[in-house]
Formats: C-alpha cells, structure tokens, sequence
C-alpha cells in the first residue's frame, strides 16, 4: 500500500509533465495572468488587514470567524491568526514561500499544510490570501471573452503543472477595463466545477496595487453552502519581521 501511494504522486507529475509539453504556454493568457498578478501581488508594500467569513448553510445558523492577515508579498510571506470565535482563537497559518504551517495552540505544534487546505473549514483555501503565483504552477490558455454581470471579461483556462495547488484546474474572468478578475471557476482533473469565488469590490492600497475587500465563495458540491468575505482595518503601515515567524503565532496564542 505504502508503494503504490508513492507510485501515484510520480505517476501524475509524470501526466502533468507530458501535458506541458504536449500544449504551450498561450502568449495572450500569460499576458493577461501576468498584468493581473501586477496589480494583486502587493510587492513593495506590507499589507494587514482583517477578513470576516461568514458561512452559510441551508437550515443552519451562520458561521462567523475573524482573520488578521499580516502580508509581506516580496518575501512570499504571510501569517494568519484567527481571533474569532473562541473555538477557533489562537490558531494560525504561517506561509514562508512554498511552505505552510497550521498553529494548533492545544498541542503547541506547527502541521506542515498545502494549499489545498479550507480556512476554518469555510470555502475558501490559503492561497486566497497571499501573493499570486500562478504561471509558476499552471499552463495558461486562452478561451476567448464572456461578459460577466456588466463586464466584458478575458477568459483564461489555467491547467496544474504541479501536485501542490489549491484546484487541478481553474478559469479566470478577468475584466478587460482594468485587468482585475471579476469570477474565478474551481475544477477538479476532472473538470466537474467545485468552487466558484466571486470578486466583489477592491481597493487601492497604492498606485496599481489592489486588495480585493469583498468576495463571495460558492461551494458548487454543497447545496446552498457559500461563504462571504469582507476586508476591514487595511493598513499599508511597514510590519515588524518578527511577525512573520513561527515564534509570533506561539507568543500571540498564550
């Protein structure tokens, strides 16, 4: 058993490997991706900012969790601590380029995560809230354009070159006025849709540079099941190294 756990990983990277070969980076859709992460990856800048998710659920009551997001785009860091609700507090993510660990403040320990993982076990994953790096981990295509409620949208379909990514396959609509997305789709390899965020509404933390401030995650496998997110207190004020630690989640957690 453990042999062929190990067989599987090798095998999809070697599929994923000969899809890449097979079908080329489409110049236009790398474009596009690459003057879109221009604009979202916040380089230059320290970002904090507090995110509130409110998921909801057909016959159950709302659930609300309060995130404080410490971002530092140039050093592909980001620390998330949870600061509400009390079941949830004191735990936290700590993001160091490809890596990721969850603070769990019962046992005192960082668990290794990957992207894969749900925030708070809401809709959304880590990735949503760090520093965009698509192109290093997806085959980028082109799929014409479609309007999106009121916006005429750049269609790009994104295939995973790589086993560590939040979804195999996603496709973003991204508005041609300003180049920033509107909707984004969630598949699996097996193109059945999974998830769909939706963009609300931005800010401008510095010239160029956006935040989304609300967005709307739709779980497609659950019905009626989504998660709103709202992003409040954004301060472009320089953040102290130390924040980005392991050692920060443990001291803020006692």
């Amino acid at each position: 058993m453990n042999m062929i756990r190990a067989i599987i990983p090798l095998c999809l990277a070697a599929t994923m490997s000969v899809a890449q070969e097979k079908k080329p980076n489409d110049p236009a859709a790398v474009g596009i991706i690459t003057k879109m992460e221009a604009k979202l990856n916040l380089d230059g800048t320290d970002v904090t900012s507090t995110f509130s998710l409110v998921q909801r659920k057909e016959g159950e009551a709302d659930r609300v969790l309060k995130i404080r997001v410490y971002r530092r785009d140039l050093a592909k860091k980001f620390t998330l601590m949870f600061q509400y609700p009390d079941s949830e507090k004191g735990k936290g993510y700590y993001r160091d380029g490809d890596n990721l660990y969850l603070y769990l403040p019962s046992t005192r320990e960082f668990v290794f995560r990957n992207r894969k993982d749900d925030v708070g076990s809401t809709d959304v994953r880590t990735d949503l809230f760090g520093k965009l790096d698509l192109l290093e981990k997806y085959r980028a295509g082109s799929e014409g354009t479609q309007r999106v409620s009121k916006f005429d949208c750049d269609v790009v379909r994104l295939d995973a070159t790589a086993l560590d990514v939040s979804f195999p396959v996603q496709k973003w609509y991204i508005r041609k006025s300003d180049g920033l997305p509107v909707k984004v789709e969630n598949f699996s390899a097996s193109n059945t849709l999974l998830r769909t965020f939706f963009y609300i509404d931005y800010k401008e933390v510095k010239p160029g540079k956006y935040l989304f401030t609300k967005l709307m995650a739709v779980n497609n496998l659950e019905k009626s099941q989504r998660t709103f997110l709202t992003n409040d207190d954004v301060s472009g004020v320089a953040i102290p190294d130390y924040t980005f630690s392991q050692a920060f989640l443990e001291e803020q957690s006692r």
